[in-house]
């Protein structure tokens, strides 16, 4: 039999081995929480760090690329200041008041001047344009009779002197932002200790951030109960600025600190600088914001950046904080203010003796003046926009900061403009049925022909319609000067030549045309040039039936005129319809006696690294001699003298130069032209409404010319003749070469071969 040992219970045994000791729970508890939360940091770490390295893209692809849309800047010619030229002393210290020179005790300083009683001296600025560098020279300035000399410092005679050309404005195309962009080497050392010793003193030792920035902050916020004072950087505010909106939030925060230390980490601090220099908010103007501190200077003292003092230094400083809050212009006396708080915290650090402090914050605020806006060449930009819309496109002129050099004369621009406004009031006055008569002014180099100044109303601002290039009217009696070429260029007329003036109809596709002359008179045989000057009509247009009307509009056509038109008699008598701009295109063959057909607007584009884009070269191809041309020019100096425009010749008796007046149909339009050694200048003055005028030619246009005249010191045509040509004194009453001893003679200027072959001595038989 099978003994049977008794078994345990398993129930108990089990449960033992089964049940873990407590403590064992609780580590692996504690190891799977650990785990987890590395889990959850490592899956939380790839988006962070995704967004760390799309904004370390975002940084670098902004700062190395073009960190700004900059509109390219037109600027002027440069005032070419030259030995013998008439000039006033009061003329040329204005001049240099209005190009940002200071004057003081000396000249030492680039952009200083000094004057004495009889003498200005001026140390000019250097200059980059199309023709290369200009060095920085002093000069100076004496006038004797009237007439400019200039001397070096050792006393040596100088043959011109120039003034750098000046920015007249921007082509936008849409930007809405005015900059200038500064390198690190244009910036003045004492603007970069200033605006570190303001706005963030531990720049040059923090990576970014500044956490006792942060801490002082914070302080004061937390003693202040509310938002007192912000801890950014100079690298924050970059960042802020050039990256990020202006909204206050801690996720905008957080990404404007990981930026900034990005920004830090590849770049130098004179980069960061250098972008901050050229970023920061300065003003509102307008539509268009004022960013940096080179378009700042600008603006509010009319200077370059390193010409300022440091009191002007502390102004802009100051202006960070609140650019509105701060603005001079807006808020003079909390401006000071602040300039002077900026100057006490330079005290505070050593950086300024107490008695520099003491005599700085006692200096007033001394602004640009407001006319230095330029609006006065708004009409031109037009013009520049024009011609280079051929070869750039507008988002190119808009965006890459291009230099643009212009045929512009800043003192003829602004001439121009004060005669017209000038002018045109004072006629109004008188008349008051002249109430809106609107004007505009082409005036060009006489030899060169660049575009030196457009005026496109009368207003005092510019309105958008530009009249130089809109305003298409009849031309009158301008079209008399070239009528007259076709008959010298005949070689069968002189100015001498006579023809009839009398009564003509003409049958006009079946209706009957007959001119008359202003005076409603008949005035007999005349000298061609007496016709001219007179502006006679009957003679002018008996002169163009005879040589052929077809063969007057072939000349206009070579002069210059691309509009097209048909040819009638009427056309004779300026039923012709052009703008100023063309009727000034059509004048500067003859002007320039052959040296130029064209106006040239824009001289030359370059880049930021004055590397030269393009050049705009003329073509200066006319199809008529350079004596023919010279004799035409010689023969309208006697409109002044003996013709429709006296009251010049009165206004300047010691002036030689050509002129003719205009008026069309019913006085609806008047019109002049005025030719001197120096410019060559278009007035037309009417109604946009195309109603009868008060005005003529002679007691309108003419005197927008006399006032422009009167204030650019324009110098004479000269007396001599091309090679063709030639002056002869010749009997009035027979066509022969008078002695010295006859009374009754006229000198005219004759192409060779078509002068008198016999001579008078003028004794009287005994």
């Amino acid at each position: 039999m099978i003994k049977k040992t008794p078994v345990k219970s398993s129930s108990t045994s089990s449960t033992r081995k089964k049940k873990p000791p407590r403590t064992s729970m609780l580590k692996r508890f504690f190891y799977r929480l650990v785990k987890g939360g590395i889990i959850l940091a490592l899956v939380g770490s790839i988006p962070f760090a995704g967004w760390v390295w799309w904004l370390n893209g975002q940084v670098v692809s902004r700062f190395e690329g073009q960190k700004w849309q900059v509109p390219s800047e037109v600027y002027s010619a440069p005032i070419i200041l030259r030995r013998g030229a008439p000039w006033k002393k009061q003329d040329l210290e204005g001049l240099l008041e209005e190009t940002g020179y200071r004057f003081g005790r000396n000249s030492q300083k680039v952009g200083w001047a000094a004057r004495s009683q009889t003498k200005v001296s001026a140390h000019l600025r250097s200059y980059v344009d199309h023709l290369g560098f200009h060095g920085s020279e002093r000069r100076i300035f004496s006038f004797q009779e009237g007439r400019l000399q200039i001397q070096a410092l050792n006393g040596d005679d100088v043959a011109e002197a120039r003034i750098e050309p000046q920015r007249i404005g921007f082509l936008y195309g849409g930007n809405t932002e005015s900059r200038q962009i500064l390198t690190y080497d244009d910036i003045p050392k004492a603007l970069i200790d200033i605006l570190v010793a303001v706005e963030d003193q531990d720049f040059y030792q923090h990576w970014g951030i500044s956490l006792t920035g942060i801490a002082r902050a914070a302080v004061v916020n937390f003693t202040q109960g509310a938002r007192r004072q912000g801890g950014s950087t100079l690298t924050q505010q970059l960042v802020k600025n050039m990256y990020l909106s202006s909204e206050r939030t801690y996720t905008r925060k957080l990404t404007e600190v990981v930026m900034s230390v990005l920004l830090e980490y590849h770049y130098s601090k004179q980069a960061i600088i250098t972008a901050y220099m050229n970023e920061v908010y300065l003003a509102q103007l307008g539509n268009s914001a004022l960013h940096g501190f080179a378009a700042a200077s600008q603006h509010f003292f009319g200077r370059p950046l390193n010409e300022l003092n440091i009191d002007e230094f502390a102004l802009l400083v100051g202006m960070v904080k609140g650019p509105s809050l701060y603005n001079p212009e807006r808020s003079p006396k909390r401006a000071k203010d602040r300039r002077n708080t900026v100057l006490a915290v330079l005290k505070s650090q050593g950086r300024l003796s107490a008695a520099d402090y003491n005599s700085l914050i006692e200096r007033p605020i001394r602004l640009a003046d407001k006319k230095k806006e330029r609006s006065v060449y708004g009409d031109y930009l037009d013009l520049v926009a024009m011609q280079l819309s051929r070869d750039f496109d507008e988002t190119t002129l808009a965006t890459k900061n291009l230099r643009i050099y212009t045929g512009v004369d800043i003192r003829a621009q602004r001439a121009a403009s004060v005669a017209m406004q000038r002018q045109v009031a004072a006629l109004e006055k008188r008349d008051p049925k002249l109430k809106g008569l609107q004007g505009a002014m082409v005036v060009t180099d006489r030899l060169s022909g660049q575009v030196r100044a457009v005026v496109g109303s009368s207003g005092q601002h510019y309105t958008g319609f530009n009249r130089a290039l809109g305003a298409v009217r009849p031309i009158g009696s301008l079209v008399k000067p070239p009528l007259y070429l076709s008959a010298l260029a005949t070689g069968r007329y002189t100015w001498w030549s006579q023809i009839e003036d009398k009564q003509l109809r003409f049958n006009v596709a079946g209706k009957i045309w007959a001119p008359e002359n202003y005076d409603r008179q008949t005035h007999g045989v005349v000298h061609l040039y007496e016709a001219m000057a007179k502006s006679y009509n009957l003679a002018t247009v008996s002169l163009a039936q005879q040589i052929g009307f077809d063969r007057v509009g072939d000349t206009l056509r070579q002069l210059g005129v691309k509009r097209p038109f048909t040819m009638h008699p009427a056309v004779a008598l300026g039923a012709i319809e052009l703008s100023p701009f063309e009727v000034s295109r059509l004048y500067q063959p003859i002007a320039s006696q052959g040296n130029s057909s064209e106006l040239g607007v824009v001289l030359a584009v370059m880049d930021q690294s004055d590397q030269l884009m393009k050049r705009f070269d003329q073509h200066n191809d006319v199809p008529f001699t350079d004596a023919l041309l010279a004799v035409t020019l010689d023969g309208m100096t006697k409109t002044p003298k003996i013709g429709t425009a006296r009251a010049a010749q009165a206004a300047f008796p010691e002036l030689n130069f050509a002129a003719k007046t205009g008026t069309t149909n019913q006085q609806k339009d008047s019109w002049y032209v005025g030719i001197t050694g120096d410019y060559s200048t278009i007035v037309w003055l009417g109604d946009d409404d195309n109603v009868p005028l008060s005005i003529t030619g002679s007691s309108g246009a003419q005197k927008v010319w006399i006032d422009f005249t009167r204030n650019v010191n324009s110098i004479s045509l000269p007396n001599t003749l091309p090679d063709g040509a030639a002056h002869y004194s010749v009997l009035d009453s027979k066509f022969e070469i008078a002695a010295d001893r006859c009374d009754e003679k006229v000198t005219l200027a004759f192409l060779l071969g078509t002068e008198p072959k016999s001579r008078s001595s003028c004794f009287w038989p005994f």
